[in-house]
C-alpha cells in the first residue's frame, strides 16, 4: 500500500492545504484582479465561506478524526482504496463549482456523502469498542453535516436563508469541536513540550460553563445575532475562555512553535467572542469577530494541528527545531493580524489589509506544502 493511503491524515491534509492555497489565490483574483466565476444563484462570498468551512476545514476534520479514532480505539477507520474513494468524492465536490456550477444538487449530494462516510468510518470503531464519550465528537460531525445540508437547501432555493444559517451553524460547531479537542490535548502537549511534571490545569467548572455557554450562545446567535442577550452571552463566553487561557499560560510556550501557534489560535477564538459582543454597540465589529473565529481560530489551530499530526504520525520528533515550519507559522499568524486587528485601528485602509491577509494566508500554506508534501507522500521516518 502506498504511504499516502495508509492512514487518513496523509491524503486529507494534503488535499486541505492545497485547497486552502488555491482557494485564496482564486478569492484574491476575484476581489482585486477582476477574475470572475459563474456560481449560478450563489454569491461569491457565500461560496468563499462555504469552501473554507466545509471544504478546507471539512478535509482537516476528516483527516484528523480518521487518525485520532484509530489511535483511540486501535481499530482501522479508512485506508487504501476506500480512503481514496472518499477523498475523491470530497475533491469532486470542490471541482464541480468550477466545472458545472449549475449542478449544485449533485455537488451537495457528493459533499454530504463525503461527510456521512467519514461519520460512519469514525462511529463504527467507537461503538465497537464502546468508547461512548467519543460519540460527542461524532455528534458534532453530524451537526456539521446538517449545517452543510441546510446550506445546500438554501443555495437550491428550497430553504429561505439556508445559506446564511448553514454557514454560521457550520462555523460555530467547528469552533465548538476545536474547543473540545484542544481541551483534551493542549494540557498534555504543553506538559511534553515544556517538560512539566504534570498537565496544565483546567478546572471542571470552566469545562461545564464553556459547554453550556457555547450551546446557549449558538441558539441565540442563530435566532438573533444582533440582540443584547446574544452580546451578553458572547461576553461571558469571552471571560470564561480567557480564564482557561490564563490557567494554560506559560511564558516558555513562546519558544515552542507548535505550542504558541495552537495557543494563539485559541486566543483569537477568545478575541472573536469579545468582538462579537462589542458588535452590539459597533455593528462593523461583527465581521471582525467572525474572521477572528475563522481565520484566527479555525485557520491557525488547523494549520498547527496538521503540522503536529503530520510530524508525529510519520515518526518525526515534534519537539525538534524546524525553522521552515516556524517561518510558515509566523507568516500565517501575520495574516491574521492584517485581517482582524489592523482593520480595527485603521479601517480606512481595509482593502490593503484584505490584500495583505490573503497574501500571507497563501504564502503560509505555500510554505506548508513545500515542507509537508514530501512528509505526507513518503514512508514514515524510522
Amino acid at each position: 500500500m502506498k504511504p499516502i493511503l495508509s492512514i487518513g491524515f496523509r491524503l486529507f491534509f494534503l488535499g486541505a492545504s492545497s485547497h486552502a492555497f488555491f482557494l485564496m489565490l482564486i478569492w484574491g483574483s476575484i476581489l482585486f484582479l477582476g477574475f470572475s466565476i459563474d456560481l449560478d444563484k450563489l454569491s461569491i462570498s457565500q461560496w468563499h465561506a462555504h469552501e473554507l468551512i466545509f471544504g478546507y476545514a471539512g478535509a482537516v476534520i476528516a483527516g484528523f478524526l480518521l487518525t485520532a479514532v484509530t489511535n483511540w480505539t486501535k481499530e482501522e477507520t479508512l485506508t487504501g482504496i476506500p480512503l481514496l474513494v472518499v477523498f475523491s468524492i470530497w475533491l469532486l465536490a470542490r471541482l464541480i463549482w468550477f466545472i458545472a456550477p449549475h449542478l449544485q444538487f449533485i455537488c451537495g449530494l457528493l459533499d454530504l456523502l463525503f461527510l456521512f462516510m467519514i461519520l460512519i468510518a469514525i462511529a463504527r470503531p467507537i461503538i465497537k469498542t464502546k468508547q461512548w464519550p467519543q460519540l460527542v465528537i461524532a455528534t458534532k460531525l453530524l451537526i456539521i453535516i446538517i449545517a452543510n445540508g441546510i446550506f445546500y437547501a438554501g443555495s437550491l432555493g428550497i430553504l429561505s436563508q439556508g445559506t446564511y444559517y448553514g454557514i454560521y451553524l457550520g462555523l460555530i460547531i467547528e469552533i465548538a469541536l476545536i474547543l473540545t479537542i484542544t481541551r483534551r490535548i493542549f494540557p498534555t502537549f504543553s506538559q511534553l513540550g515544556l517538560g512539566l511534571k504534570k498537565p496544565l490545569p483546567s478546572p471542571p467548572w470552566i469545562d461545564k460553563a464553556s459547554l453550556m455557554l457555547n450551546l446557549v450562545w449558538m441558539i441565540m446567535f442563530l435566532y438573533s445575532s444582533e440582540s443584547g442577550v446574544t452580546a451578553v452571552l458572547a461576553f461571558v463566553f469571552f471571560i470564561t475562555l480567557s480564564i482557561r487561557l490564563w490557567y494554560w499560560y506559560k511564558p516558555a510556550l513562546w519558544s515552542v512553535p507548535l505550542l504558541w501557534s495552537l495557543y494563539l489560535g485559541l486566543v483569537f477564538i477568545t478575541i472573536g467572542f469579545a468582538l462579537l459582543s462589542v458588535s452590539y454597540f459597533m455593528p462593523s465589529f461583527h465581521y471582525f469577530g467572525i474572521h477572528a473565529l475563522a481565520y484566527g481560530g479555525i485557520g491557525l489551530t488547523t494549520f498547527s494541528m496538521m503540522a503536529r499530526v503530520s510530524l508525529g504520525h510519520t515518526g518525526r520528533n515534534v519537539r525538534a527545531k524546524n525553522s521552515k515550519l516556524t517561518i510558515a507559522l509566523l507568516i500565517f499568524s501575520t495574516g491574521i493580524m492584517f485581517r482582524v486587528l489592523m482593520p480595527l485601528f485603521l479601517p480606512q485602509y481595509l482593502e490593503w489589509w484584505l490584500m495583505s491577509a490573503q497574501f500571507f494566508w497563501t504564502l503560509g500554506f505555500g510554505v506548508f506544502l513545500v515542507i509537508f508534501i514530501p512528509i505526507l507522500v513518503r514512508p514514515s521516518s524510522s
